[in-house]
């Protein structure tokens, strides 16, 4: 049966549920702004820490979709350009780095890929373009969507009050009691851009 797609407010959780027969998630981070913002998620421990560097999914990342091949790439800096980032599990891929403007960019995660030490995938978005904060980022958002449907299943508005924060910790996937994913709207702002999000959760 299909979901009816949920707004959520900060703090809010959706229960994704295991017989619902979800295999792969789209998780859309979106905003409005002319910076140079970047999507990022850290597959978390029961410890809130990542237990393997491939655990930090970011643009930067050197796990990527595929291998490293100078003959073919010619150099790093293309590889980068032309491949994605994906966690050590192969479960949660992200997206390339756009050095422009843009509306938002795209992670995937596959369910049945996720192993079992990971109990919490927190998804964030940082700036990386000096001088500006999400004071002057318009209508950021996390959308949660069955891949496989193209159904929307949950999305979460952050409009709160951001003054000069630099890096967002958007939403995250939890593995409740039950065994079931829940994603937990969050909209958790910090100072110090994906710096300060390395060294919570590293």
């Amino acid at each position: 049966m299909a979901k009816k797609s949920f707004n959520l407010k900060k703090g809010e959780r959706f229960n994704l549920g295991k017989g619902d027969g979800l295999s792969k998630l789209q998780v859309d981070l979106t905003w409005e702004s002319e910076a140079d913002l970047d999507a990022s998620a850290f597959l978390l421990n029961d410890e809130g820490t990542i237990s393997e560097d491939a655990d930090f999914v970011f643009y930067n990342s050197d796990n990527r979709s595929e291998a490293y091949d100078r003959q073919k790439f010619g150099s790093k800096a293309n590889w980068r350009n032309e491949t994605i980032p994906v966690s050590f599990d192969g479960a949660v891929t992200g997206a390339p780095d756009d050095l422009t403007g843009d509306d938002g960019e795209t992670m995937h995660v596959v369910i049945d890929k996720i192993r079992s030490e990971v109990t919490e995938i927190v998804f964030c978005v940082t700036i990386h373009t000096p001088g500006v904060t999400f004071k002057d980022v318009n209508d950021p958002r996390i959308v949660i969507t069955d891949e496989e449907s193209g159904e929307e299943l949950c999305s979460y508005a952050l409009d709160e009050n951001f003054s000069t924060e630099t890096a967002v910790v958007a939403g995250a996937l939890v593995l409740n009691s039950e065994g079931d994913w829940t994603f937990e709207a969050i909209g958790k702002g910090f100072d110090g851009g994906l710096q300060t999000l390395v060294d919570m959760y590293a």
